[in-house]
């Protein structure tokens, strides 16, 4: 361009400005950018996501927890499946960088995601038409004034979670063809595809809606649900703890009983013994003396008939 030509509608107050639509600057960015977010995205759900799988993957734990899940009353299973939305801001600081582009798409990704789920809330309570989201899929998270709502029961959810391939599949194959809208083989990347507005800001919401609600899904389970059910196996531990030393003292206290018992038993055994060698003994003593006494009798007889001989 000549500068005789910036200087005209250019230079204002001698300062360069440059008129260009926000609009389409944003579209480019998400055009360039839209690969980054999903890399980043499907690291941040299969993170999520993995934390999940080894949960149910562990069958003793996973049927622990479902025992104590379905043990518990209706009431309780709605007050521990709901969070507020203030957990939202969680993820934002984790996905935040200042003066990132990346970043700040990521931001907009959660924001359009946010809005969808809480557009999808109002379609299921009748207070909305179904426009423009048939691509979503059913909602795991409703959006109830200023509370995050599991959609349904958390066993369900999680399986669901767990058995479903799209965090496998953020990124698109190479031959998708909203790829192949986003450049033209073979372009420098400077030429502008109408065609790939559309897909690419539904990306950015489909984006955004499943982050947000794997997110709430694992939090609401992390720091609500699989706490009450780690306080409930302490508890239950604890109980059986204490059923076992009652059981062992119980049994010990058998053991003493039985051995006081024998001692009882001993002691009064060796006291009959004790008493009948004395009764013995006494009656050895009783038959000597008598025998020493019958002998002098005899023998004082004797003594008076050799004097009355003598005389």
């Amino acid at each position: 361009m000549e500068l005789s030509k910036v200087y005209d509608g250019f230079i204002v107050a001698d300062t360069l400005v440059i008129k260009a639509q926000v609009q389409v600057i944003r579209r480019e960015l998400v055009r360039v950018y839209l690969s980054n977010v999903e890399q980043i995205c499907r690291h941040f759900l299969e993170e999520r996501i993995g934390k999940l799988s080894k949960f149910v993957e562990d069958k003793v734990r996973w049927s622990s927890f479902r025992a104590f899940w379905l043990g518990i009353d209706a009431s309780s299973r709605r007050w521990m499946s709901r969070d507020k939305t203030d957990a939202i801001l969680k993820v934002v600081k984790h996905f935040f960088i200042e003066k990132e582009v990346t970043s700040t798409l990521v931001m907009d990704s959660l924001y359009s995601g946010l809005k969808a789920l809480e557009y999808q809330s109002k379609i299921i309570k009748g207070r909305a038409k179904l426009v423009d989201l048939e691509e979503l899929p059913p909602p795991m998270i409703h959006v109830d004034k200023d509370l995050f709502v599991l959609a349904d029961d958390v066993i369900l959810l999680i399986e669901r979670v767990v058995s479903d391939s799209l965090p496998h599949q953020l990124l698109p194959a190479k031959d998708d063809k909203c790829l192949q809208n986003r450049t033209k083989e073979g372009s420098s990347g400077d030429e502008f595809n109408k065609d790939s507005i559309e897909p690419d800001e539904m990306r950015l919401v489909e984006l955004g809606h499943r982050t947000i609600e794997i997110f709430i899904l694992v939090n609401i389970f992390s720091s609500r649900i699989e706490v009450s059910y780690q306080e409930a196996v302490a508890l239950k531990r604890q109980e059986e703890l204490i059923r076992q030393e009652e059981a062992a003292g119980q049994a010990e206290n058998e053991l003493k009983s039985k051995s006081g018992g024998t001692e009882k038993e001993k002691r009064a055994k060796k006291k009959q013994e004790t008493i009948q060698q004395e009764n013995t003994s006494q009656e050895r003593i009783s038959d000597n003396f008598s025998t020493e006494q019958a002998v002098l009798t005899t023998e004082k007889i004797d003594r008076l008939e050799d004097v009355s001989d003598v005389s």
